[in-house]
């Protein structure tokens, strides 16, 4: 009899019980959470980084054209969304064109850019101005 109870006990030892097997499951699955809830946050804020850079380029290039310009733009609000097939696709924008005088005696026009856009439940601007000679 012995003999048989020794063996049993050898079994025992070889193999993992049900408890342990859960135990080492519900790490793995926590670990699992933890994983993906970084790479998800991870995502979201590439595509917010990504969103923000597109803007601040675009938005540099558009008062680079008007600082350029041998003619002041003139006086004047417009807006408008960019076309499907444009890479800023999904943004609005509205350029402010305003005469100022930003000391007594000295007039400048100012060209205010702002661009928009939509993540998930929130807008995002960014606004971008320069002063260009009114002559």
């Amino acid at each position: 009899m012995r003999l048989v109870s020794d063996k049993i006990a050898i079994i025992y030892k070889k193999g993992f019980t049900v408890l342990e097997v859960l135990v080492s499951l519900s790490i793995l699955v926590l670990t699992l959470l933890a994983l993906y809830q970084s790479f998800s946050t991870s995502i979201i804020v590439l595509t917010s980084t990504t969103n923000l850079w597109k803007a601040m380029s675009h938005a540099q290039n558009e008062l680079l054209k008007s600082e350029r310009a041998t003619t002041a733009p003139p006086v004047s609000v417009s807006e408008g969304e960019f076309e499907l097939d444009d890479q800023m696709s999904g943004f609005r924008w509205k350029r402010h064109i305003r005469d100022t005088t930003p000391l007594p005696g000295i007039g400048v026009r100012q060209v205010n850019y702002q661009l928009l856009w939509n993540e998930g439940q929130h807008e995002y601007t960014y606004n971008a101005a320069i002063y260009v000679n009114p002559q």
